[in-house]
């Protein structure tokens, strides 16, 4: 039996004479491919397969735009079965309708809506006629139509006339609105420790406005960033449309109200350290995020306080922060105590904070010198993430600025303004053979009394993300004693190629510059260079860099955890 089933097994090959890309097109899908591997086909099923495969392949030749195609197959002896096309010239765009029927055409914005429309459209004339194109086309149209108020519009006819002969397509599609459509009451399932305010008050949208899809997903978004959901769903229930309004449903999966975190540290940079954090994400029932945390090491302790407000309608959460400082770093010690009342937007890759802040700082340098400063500023931050993967960066970059000026010399003991930027980039051309980094940092502080500035807010550099091979902020004004102090400019930058060894490691090689000083004129350039390895481990990125500093020609190293910011 096994031998009789050997023996009606039939090989055969078949080999496609056409362009590249209509060849491809026709070995995934003519059927006479296909059944090669079927272990059933005998000689009289293969010749059946042969005579019907000209009409197959004109079929799927059409879909690119080929009607007038010629398809020759021939049953050469061994079983050998060869196609040849002549494809011809494609089917071009003659003319293209696109008219947007019903109540969307009362609308205000109507010509501003219809152009949008255009703009979705992947077909323009003269551009060769594709089935795929003309598909995907017309659902664009559609989605661009049903995303803003409209979301029960429907295609109600669509037609491709195509003549062979002059190989010209002309187009049309006519798209009914529906009704304009309302969003409904909102409703939230899965709610057991947290108000249901605290999820509804997120939403930019109240019942009766318009029914817009990117509200539902700022409105997705928003939930799944805060602190007390840790799964969110948010769907329009089109099933239950009444009055032409929609109900919203909300699914959330509640994460515990309290949380307590307890840790050991080491950062090469300041040493060990431990960490203990406390956090309530319902304080007095309302939703409301308390936390507090503790963080010791050798030479810098703190202790901080947060109060953070759910998001609002508007896009805007709030928060009032304070924190006790304790340090010890290049012979300057400080303590400081600031307060802080914060308005926060995250939207997408950018978040944007902005702010009124009380610093007050006592510091002492070298054991001689001392002095006590505060001031009170308006602050502006923004912060773009803009890279293909948060946890492994190949492609992208990121950006973060801050703005900060005192109010004049009101609660302050100077009038200042401070800037600060931070930007980085990967790229990798070629991502078998590595990713390039380039890092760039810039500050400077204007103050009509420099030694009134809070060291807090002057600069020094060195150390990881900062000029690698150089002490931990080393990198400043020489103060008393061996002290260094802070300067009132500060500029680093770093080159560096990943090299991938295995995966998850790789192999870097880096050069860094940079210094802080009291002002462009007397900055001087400080360089080192070095090698590292990167492990992209499953918690962030881990790095270890060693480095000689050209200064003094010492070797030092740095370890350091997750993205620069």
């Amino acid at each position: 039996m096994l031998a009789a089933q050997a023996q009606a097994k039939l090989d055969y090959t078949v080999e496609i004479d056409a362009p590249s890309n209509l060849a491809q097109l026709l070995r995934d899908n003519l059927e006479l491919v296909e059944n090669q591997q079927d272990p059933d086909i005998d000689q009289s099923w293969l010749e059946a397969l042969v005579k019907s495969t000209p009409d197959d392949a004109k079929k799927l030749l059409e879909t690119e735009g080929y009607f007038g195609a010629n398809v020759d197959v021939a049953l050469q002896s061994g079983n050998r079965v060869k196609v040849r096309v002549v494809p011809g010239e494609p089917v071009l765009i003659d003319d293209v309708t696109i008219r947007l029927d019903g109540p969307i055409r009362q609308e205000s914005d109507y010509q501003q809506r219809f152009a949008q429309v255009l703009e979705a459209w992947s077909l323009p004339m003269a551009a060769p006629y594709r089935q795929t194109d003309w598909d995907v086309s017309k659902r664009a149209v559609l989605r661009k139509v049903q995303a803003d108020r409209f979301p029960k519009a429907r295609i109600v006819s669509s037609e491709a006339r195509i003549d062979p002969s002059t190989r010209r397509a002309v187009l049309e599609v006519v798209v009914d609105s529906g009704p304009l459509i309302r969003f409904g009451a909102i409703k939230v399932n899965g709610l057991k420790r947290y108000p249901e305010k605290l999820a509804t008050g997120m939403a930019d949208f109240n019942s009766g406005s318009p029914y817009q899809q990117d509200k539902l997903l700022a409105f997705q978004s928003a939930l799944e960033q805060s602190p007390q959901f840790s799964s969110v769903i948010v769907s329009a229930d089109f099933d239950h449309i009444a009055d032409n309004r929609v109900p919203v449903t909300v699914d959330v999966v509640e994460l515990p109200k309290k949380k307590l975190e307890l840790g050991l540290t080491y950062d090469s940079d300041v040493g060990p350290g431990v960490r203990v954090g406390y956090d309530h994400y319902n304080l007095f029932q309302q939703g409301w995020t308390g936390s507090a945390l503790i963080d010791w090491k050798r030479e810098q302790q703190s202790l901080s306080f947060g109060l953070g407000f759910p998001r609002e309608s508007d896009g805007y959460s709030h928060s009032l922060t304070s924190s006790f400082k304790s340090e010890d770093v290049q012979g300057v010690k400080t303590k400081t105590i600031d307060a802080g009342a914060w308005r926060l937007r995250s939207r997408g890759n950018i978040e944007a904070r902005m702010g009124v802040e009380f610093l007050k700082e006592s510091a002492e340098a070298g054991g001689v010198t001392s002095s006590d400063t505060h001031v009170t500023q308006l602050v502006y931050g923004w912060t773009q993430r803009a890279v293909d993967d948060l946890m492994r960066p190949r492609n992208g970059y990121l950006l973060d600025g801050q703005l900060s000026g005192s109010l004049g010399a009101l609660a302050s003991s100077t009038s200042m303004v401070r800037a600060y930027g931070r930007a980085v980039g990967y790229w990798s051309p070629f991502p078998k053979y590595g990713t390039f980094v380039a890092r760039l940092e810039l500050g400077q502080v204007w103050a009509k009394e420099g030694a009134q500035v809070p060291s807090a807010l002057l600069f020094r550099a060195g150390g990881a993300n900062s000029v690698r091979g150089y002490d931990y902020q080393s990198l400043g004004l020489p103060g008393p004693n061996g002290s260094v102090l802070g300067g009132r400019v500060v500029a680093t930058g770093s080159v560096e190629y990943q090299i991938p060894v295995k995966p998850d490691w790789y192999l870097a090689l880096f050069s860094d510059a940079g210094n802080a000083a009291d002002s462009w004129k007397g900055f001087q350039t400080m360089r080192a260079n070095g090698v590292g390895v990167r492990w992209m481990s499953p918690v962030a990125p881990l790095s270890f860099d060693i480095a000689k500093a050209e200064g003094d020609g010492k070797i030092r190293w740095n370890l350091s955890l997750g993205l620069a910011f």
